[in-house]
């Protein structure tokens, strides 16, 4: 059942006096648990709504309309229900991996097929009921997201220290036979996923194409907060180098085979291996852009398409960009092209991450503290660019829940946020805005 927030004006549900503060129990005796549920339910001309008034009394209502016409009702929320709880315990989780004393939110570990239809979450597949994968096959809410790790069914299971991560062979048959399109992850573990069981999981997952339309390999992140859990490394340089080699070859193989590439690596494999991110054509239609493969590509193209209108010279002027240790060699490149512009000094500033510690060097996850940290009061008055991916989403609060305002009163600075695009960062930095 869904609550009722707000009823549009001279719609459908206005017309039959459905009003804010009901609550939708049934379409067609059929329980809606979520948007996905209404706007499938509500589709069709002929429909049966079950509505509670504030009272309690109920309103059966029978309604006749075009295929398709909202009944205009709006929800607090996608979901009605409960969201679906990851049931894994994963060694390499980061969840498990944060420090105490966090809000509560980020400790939620979601593990929803509806979220990965709709916003590209990873998703597991070891939690799904019967109806939930009637639910996806009738409705094809397709593409899905799914965290693979290792199709080896022992392998992945300790992985997941769950036994029903074992049948992921059959569950992807599953949507490949209901024509559901996947898109796969790999978190690579050193010594445990990685060589001849990658080989294996990336020949498994490529026999399930077309289905199968891409695989993302990201490196395990290891925070510094790991007592008790399981014992991992980060890959060494060397293996990194070898990862990429073997990816290249695959790469190779399918681009020939089936006209692209299927397989990716994270961009923090070819930046912790010192080596240029690969050119655009490596990353065909950047599927994976939302799990941080191709957004380095992304960025210094939309750079370097930007070069030509530069300007020569302008007013005197020095500007600080923020950003995380990994993405310096990026900004280094970016700011060493505006540093030829006379009368312009960029600097880059990396912040170490001491918050997380371990591997955790992407500017997202920095914290206000660890940015008050590295600037200090060294930098009073100065103009600094922040990027915004590291604020929640809507708001100015980082991960520790300092504002931008708190940095700004500690340090003295003057912060400038910019939208993670190179036209966003070009016109903060000539023209501050």
């Amino acid at each position: 059942m869904a609550a009722i927030e707000k009823v549009e004006k001279g719609s459908i549900g206005e017309q039959v006096e459905i009003t804010a503060g009901d609550i939708l129990l049934s379409i067609n005796e059929q329980p809606v648990n979520d948007m996905l549920d209404y706007q499938f339910l509500t589709s069709d001309c002929q429909i049966t709504v079950l509505i509670q008034k504030p009272g309690g009394e109920q309103w059966e209502i029978d309604i006749e309309k075009d295929f398709d016409e909202d009944l205009g009702l709006y929800f607090d929320g996608f979901i009605f229900d409960k969201m679906k709880r990851c049931k894994n315990k994963c060694i390499f989780c980061f969840i498990d991996q944060l420090p105490g004393q966090m809000r509560s939110s980020l400790y939620t570990k979601d593990d929803d097929y509806r979220f990965s239809f709709l916003y590209g979450n990873f998703m597991t597949l070891t939690n799904l009921s019967e109806s939930d994968w009637q639910k996806i096959i009738t409705m094809r809410l397709s593409p899905l997201y799914v965290s693979v790790h290792c199709m080896d069914p022992d392998i992945r299971a300790r992985m997941m220290n769950n036994p029903e991560a074992s049948r992921i062979k059959n569950q992807l048959q599953r949507l490949k036979d209901a024509d559901i399109i996947v898109h796969t992850q790999i978190v690579l573990c050193p010594g445990i996923n990685d060589g001849e069981v990658l080989r294996d999981t990336i020949e498994q997952l490529a026999s399930l194409n077309p289905s199968v339309q891409s695989i993302g390999i990201v490196p395990v992140g290891l925070t510094g907060h790991r007592n008790n859990l399981a014992d991992l490394r980060v890959f060494d340089r060397n293996e990194i180098k070898e990862v990429i080699a073997l990816i290249n070859e695959y790469q190779a193989r399918f681009r020939e085979k089936l006209g692209y590439g299927l397989v990716y690596l994270a961009d923090e494999f070819y930046l912790a291996a010192g080596l240029p991110v690969p050119d655009d054509e490596y990353y065909d239609d950047y599927c994976q852009i939302e799990n941080g493969i191709g957004l380095a590509r992304v960025l210094l193209d939309e750079f370097n398409d930007l070069e030509a209108d530069l300007p020569d010279e302008t007013n005197p002027r020095k500007v600080y960009l923020l950003t995380g240790e990994s993405a310096l060699p990026v900004m280094t490149i970016i700011s060493r092209r505006l540093n030829e512009i006379n009368g312009l000094e960029v600097v880059v500033i990396p912040v170490k991450n001491s918050f997380f510690g371990g591997n955790v060097s992407v500017t997202g996850l920095l914290t206000g503290k660890d940015i008050i940290d590295c600037l200090g009061i060294d930098y009073r008055g100065e103009n600094i660019i922040i990027p915004e991916v590291v604020f929640r989403d809507g708001n100015d609060v980082l991960l520790d829940d300092l504002s931008i305002a708190d940095i700004s009163r500690q340090t003295g600075a003057i912060f400038r946020t910019v939208d993670g695009s190179a036209q966003s960062l070009v016109d903060a930095i000539l023209k501050g805005v």
